[in-house]
């Protein structure tokens, strides 16, 4: 069939056009995509063209859609289905431990075409079955929070108060999942961008403490000095989660890793909470619901995408398809 799609090309320019969306083979299904949320490795692909193996290439890892065809009838026509991101080797030690442990791991997007196109062909075991009730609009956070949840499951436990440098979407959903497990925990969040500080303020952050360390520092920022600064703001024995990727190299202050006992905590993607996040955006969607902050057409999106980087949104980015 031929559908509507964002192609990405190797001169990194970008258009709306039709491609050829081959059928369904058994063991696949043919998705028609609700909403693609627009996360910040998109933005640096969009960039750099990094990662991607194939092109031009579709991108677009954060996916909700219904079945429109499925050979193999694991999932009835019309089943609303989330897609996992992750594309393992499942060849590697690192997959013998979990999915994204793995060491030549790939993401939807990027391997192969992902969600910013109207239908696509996924493997069978990358789909997730949703619940009826869950909203598409809060669904699309499904991978996002899955993220989040899986860098909060890392820590032992959550202490008594956080701070987050960062509050795009990543940071505000580690936000979301540490109220969730402990809605005592006070959270302070630096974030420079003043649409973004007035929504974390609006989901009850704070943004002054006499505290100069913090028992807990996340790291969603990734700016070229956001993990030396969470070290600076570190407390003895504390953790740091740094859960955002940084694309330039980045130097810390090692003496005082060690000698305060800090403990660095790195986490990519997720392992087993994508079911879990969608049952938690299905049964309290209003929680979730005001990170989405912006809903564009496909149409639309060449022209977005070219500023979001200058003109960040408040909030996530889906594209409607």
């Amino acid at each position: 069939m031929i559908t509507d799609a964002l192609v990405l090309r190797e001169d990194l320019s970008v258009s709306v056009e039709q491609r050829i969306v081959s059928a369904p083979n058994s063991g696949q299904a043919l998705v028609r995509i609700e909403f693609a949320g627009i996360c910040g490795s998109d933005l640096h692909v969009l960039k750099t063209g990094d990662w991607v193996t194939t092109w031009p290439a579709v991108l677009g890892h954060e996916i909700i859609g219904v079945i429109q065809e499925c050979p193999g009838d694991d999932f009835a026509i019309g089943d609303r289905v989330v897609v996992d991101s992750r594309v393992p080797c499942d060849d590697c030690e690192g997959c013998m431990c979990a999915p994204n442990l793995c060491e030549n791991l790939a993401w939807v997007g990027e391997i192969v075409p992902g969600g910013y196109e109207r239908h696509a062909v996924f493997d069978i075991e990358l789909l997730h079955r949703c619940p009826p009730e869950l909203e598409p609009a809060i669904g699309v956070l499904a991978e996002p929070l899955a993220v989040a949840m899986h860098g909060v499951n890392r820590l032992p436990d959550i202490p008594e108060c956080a701070i987050i440098l960062g509050y795009g979407p990543i940071g505000a959903l580690v936000h979301a999942e540490i109220r969730r497990l402990s809605p005592d925990c006070t959270v302070l969040v630096r974030e420079p961008n003043q649409q973004r500080m007035q929504l974390a303020l609006a989901l009850g952050a704070v943004t002054e403490s006499d505290r100069t360390r913090w028992p807990l520092v996340v790291d969603a920022a990734g700016y070229s000095t956001s993990l030396a600064d969470a070290v600076e703001l570190t407390t003895h024995g504390g953790y740091i989660l740094a859960i955002a990727i940084p694309h330039t190299s980045v130097s810390i202050d090692a003496q005082a890793l060690v000698e305060r006992s800090i403990n660095l905590v790195g986490s990519v993607g997720f392992r087993d909470e994508l079911p879990q996040a969608i049952a938690l955006l299905a049964g309290d969607p209003d929680t979730y619901r005001a990170l989405v902050t912006e809903a564009i057409l496909l149409e639309e999106a060449p022209e977005r995408l070219s500023t979001m980087n200058s003109s960040p949104p408040a909030g996530k980015v889906v594209i409607r398809l």
